[in-house]
């Protein structure tokens, strides 16, 4: 699948946002810079931010520069409500009782509507966690997968929604819970994921959204067993 290059551009400042590297209230760098480090024309540039600009992800005003949005003035949801559901600090399982009840839908829709340069930033970040990479880089990798795939319902409330659930569960994406094993698995449901999406396939991508989840929940539950385990053995022997 071959992208215009303002297409091709958007994709990659996407990417900054997505993983955080271009966080929200940060000015994107002028036209000119970003023309020079892309090695693109300014006007593909201009065509590139106004495509992030329409998917909400941007605000451009002229003697301000372009600054990167957060999800709630993205999809104008008032501040006290963002206070609200930040202010909860729920359980790491009623978090993941939350991403199986949404997460499988959001992948449903998506099916529906991602369009090829969508489809294209997916199958990028999947590529990517499928190389050996550190833990925290597939971490940021893994949200960002997660966040796109919301993105690309293009329902800006669906977006707010798992960018808030992304915030609460990122003691699920710690070191403690991560493994070769895990990470490879959870690569291989990723691409899963991607590819009923990239098939607009809306009943396998939400089967497969769901199993994804559900697996998640079962790992991240025998490691809290076994540390637990591990804790009450320490205090024994501590005791002898």
């Amino acid at each position: 699948m071959t992208l215009s290059v303002p297409d091709r551009l958007s994709v990659d400042l996407e990417r900054l946002i997505l993983e955080g590297r271009l966080a929200p209230g940060e000015k994107v760098p002028p036209e000119r810079e970003l023309a020079e480090y892309f090695g693109v024309s300014r006007p593909s540039v201009r065509d590139a931010l106004r495509e992030l600009e329409n998917r909400g992800l941007v605000d451009r005003r002229p003697g301000r520069g372009t600054i990167v949005l957060a999800p709630g003035e993205r999809a104008n949801v008032p501040e006290d409500a963002l206070a609200i559901v930040e202010s909860l600090r729920p359980e790491l399982h009623h978090i993941m009782e939350l991403r199986s009840i949404i997460e499988p839908p959001i992948a449903r829709i998506t099916a529906a509507r991602a369009t090829p340069r969508d489809i294209t930033q997916l199958r990028e970040l999947v590529e990517a966690m499928e190389k050996d990479v550190t833990k925290e880089r597939y971490a940021e990798l893994d949200r960002a997968f997660h966040q796109a795939i919301a993105q690309y319902a293009h329902n800006p409330l669906l977006a707010l929604i798992n960018e808030q659930i992304a915030q609460q569960i990122s003691p699920s994406r710690a070191s403690r819970y991560q493994t070769r094993e895990r990470r490879a698995a959870s690569s291989a449901a990723h691409r899963r994921i991607y590819e009923a999406i990239a098939a607009h396939d809306g009943e396998r991508a939400e089967a497969e959204a769901r199993a994804h989840v559900l697996d998640i929940s079962k790992q991240i539950a025998l490691a809290v067993t076994s540390a637990q385990a591990k804790d009450t053995g320490d205090q024994g022997e501590g005791r002898r």
